[in-house]
């Protein structure tokens, strides 16, 4: 039996050496770390405890001494803070620091508890000392000069408060020095013992990095190395591309794939040639499965049966449809020229309405006779309008007005006539303008109303403003229906108010206007206008211009010639519209009286 370096075999080799390398460096961490914690152990509980309780006792020692010359050099009473504190410390805090010390000396030399045992015996003197100062200076009435001499002496003598102090301070200076020099000494065995653990792990590493080599290159050219050659097939077969470089057979799993993937490689070769015949068109050519259960294969051949079937039944669907498609093809084209020919039949029939509706409109020659110094801001919305103006001079009377009819194109400019033939015919016998608006709003309302009772009528109608001037008396006559009239007067604006009543808007009963009578003088403007212009929609905000800012502007342009004013008109509204789309017709009529127009 032929033995087999599988696939699994070489994984659990190099399994194997990883977990040996992990467990010597497991091994060695462990160690060191162990001695670490025993070193640190010792440090904090024994050594480190001791210092800091030796340094408390010096410093406790140092005070006492500072307190006890204060007991002696100034006079307090008994119960001064300072020798409260002096008597708590002789008789409590160095005491019991004695003590706590005693509980860290189990790791201690001979010579360092001698050391302390001698300490014990000189804080016994300084009590004793201590005691004879009390002694001596018990209370404040016991500072006599007497007293404070003996205690005094006790303090300066060599052989007392000053001589013990020094020797307590050598002791435990000495002790403090030798816990230092131990606490160093273990810091400095816990660095060496990190060291070498350093040391070891980068031995270990080169050996790792070493053996991972030797491991890898053995894995690529056993495992790798032949997958990706797998890997690089598979891709090329899932592109549509055969591979041309001859593949080796090895003794593993490997091995076994990669005869698999040869045989896939010509078994998919004979399918690629029989399907090149089937998309050829020759449904005679042989193929033979794979095997038995090669479901592709006898798809491929219930295939080859089906288009054969097929081709003949999609030749005659192909025909059908051609013909179809060529039938809806001339019936499209048809139905587009008869749609071009009606829109420019609409458009032609819009553009004739267009001059139709400018050839009613009174001439500038006219309007200019009477008032040189005039103006007419005409802009429709649409190709024509539903706002009109209208000028005639009868008699001794110079008569004008705006009209705004409802909506605006093809509808507006309906009802713009309308409203121009019923001015026409009832300013034959009609100068008054409130009787010529309530005239024209009956005649509109018949002209609109006309069909029968039964049927919806029309709610649409005309706002107005009609002026008439005598030039010999500058007597001005307005009336309105919800259009105003505004008259500038130096640097004042005055608005003439309208009724409240829309012209030929459908109403019970006898609609009545009311007329208004304003004298005018020399350099007065005149201004009838539809609402348009305040309507419009614009400025940084998209906001509408409102007719606050539409009066103020009248005024800011009021000492301009008429025709600079309209300039001025329009290039503030195309300002102000920006890329806004004109929401209504616009239309603005000014009149500025001058001696000129007087005379006319």
């Amino acid at each position: 039996m032929n033995f087999k370096f599988t696939i699994s075999r070489k994984i659990s080799l190099g399994f194997g050496l990883f977990i040996l390398v992990v467990a010597v460096v497991l091994f060695i961490t462990t160690r060191t770390l162990t001695e670490s914690i025993a070193l640190t152990r010792d440090i904090n509980e024994r050594h480190s405890p001791a210092l800091y309780h030796l340094n408390i006792l010096k410093n406790n020692v140092s005070e006492s001494v500072a307190l006890a010359e204060n007991w002696v050099l100034y006079q307090t009473r008994s119960d001064n803070p300072s020798k409260l504190k002096l008597e708590k410390l002789v008789k409590q805090d160095i005491p019991n620091k004695t003590v706590d010390l005693s509980a860290f000396t189990s790791g201690w030399g001979l010579e360092d508890r001698l050391i302390l045992e001698e300490i014990t015996e000189e804080i016994q003197t300084l009590t004793v000392v201590y005691e004879e100062i009390k002694s001596i200076l018990p209370s404040f009435e016991s500072y006599s000069p007497i007293n404070m001499m003996n205690a005094e002496f006790l303090i300066e003598d060599e052989n007392k408060v000053d001589t013990i102090s020094k020797q307590l301070y050598e002791f435990i200076g000495t002790l403090i020095d030798r816990q230092q020099k131990v606490i160093s000494a273990k810091s400095k065995l816990m660095a060496e013992s990190f060291s070498r653990l350093l040391t070891e792990l980068v031995v270990i590493f080169i050996f790792v990095l070493f053996s991972g080599v030797i491991i890898a290159h053995f894995t690529i050219r056993s495992i790798v190395k032949p997958v990706k050659f797998l890997k690089r097939i598979l891709l090329y077969l899932g592109k549509g591309i055969f591979p041309t470089t001859t593949m080796n057979i090895s003794n593993d799993e490997i091995g076994d794939m990669s005869f698999a993937v040869k045989r896939l490689v010509e078994g998919l070769k004979r399918t690629t040639e029989f399907a090149n015949e089937v998309g050829a068109g020759n449904f005679d050519a042989k193929y033979e499965p794979l095997s038995e259960d090669d479901e592709l294969g006898r798809e491929l051949l219930k295939m080859r049966d089906d288009l054969a079937e097929n081709e003949k039944y999609l030749e005659l669907k192909v025909q059908e449809r051609t013909d179809e498609v060529v039938r809806q093809k001339e019936e499209i084209e048809n139905q587009k020229e008869k749609v071009t020919e009606l829109y420019k039949d609409l458009t032609d029939s819009i553009n004739y309405a267009k001059r139709l509706q400018e050839a009613i409109l009174p001439g500038d020659e006219a309007i200019s006779k009477c008032f040189p110094e005039s103006f007419v801001l005409y802009r429709p919305k649409a190709i024509v309008s539903g706002d009109f103006y209208w000028f005639k001079e009868q008699k001794n009377e110079v008569m004008f007005s705006v009209v705004d009819c409802t909506g605006h194109g093809v509808p507006g400019a309906f009802m713009s006539l309308v409203g121009y033939n019923a001015i026409n015919q009832v300013v034959k016998t009609k100068t008054n303008p409130s009787e010529i608006l309530k005239e024209v709003s009956k005649l509109a309302t018949e002209t609109l109303q006309s069909r029968d009772a039964g049927e919806m009528k029309v709610q649409d109608g005309m706002d107005m403003a009609f002026c008439t001037i005598n030039p010999a008396t500058l007597m001005l006559e307005y009336s309105g229906a919800f259009n105003p009239a505004y008259i500038v007067r130096g640097g004042e604006l005055i608005e003439l108010r309208p009724d409240k009543i829309a012209i030929g808007a459908y109403s019970e009963g006898v609609t009545e206007f009311s007329d208004i009578n304003f004298k005018l003088q020399a350099n007065d403007i005149i201004y009838l206008f539809s609402d348009g212009y305040a309507d419009q929609f614009g400025g940084p905000d998209g906001k509408k211009f409102m007719r606050k800012k539409f009066k103020a502007l009248l005024l800011e342009i009021r000492e301009l010639p008429m025709l600079v004013q309209r300039k001025e008109l329009y290039s503030r509204l195309v300002e102000w519209q920006g890329r806004e789309s004109q929401v209504d017709d616009i239309c603005v009529f000014g009149i500025k009286i001058t001696a000129d127009s007087m005379q006319n």
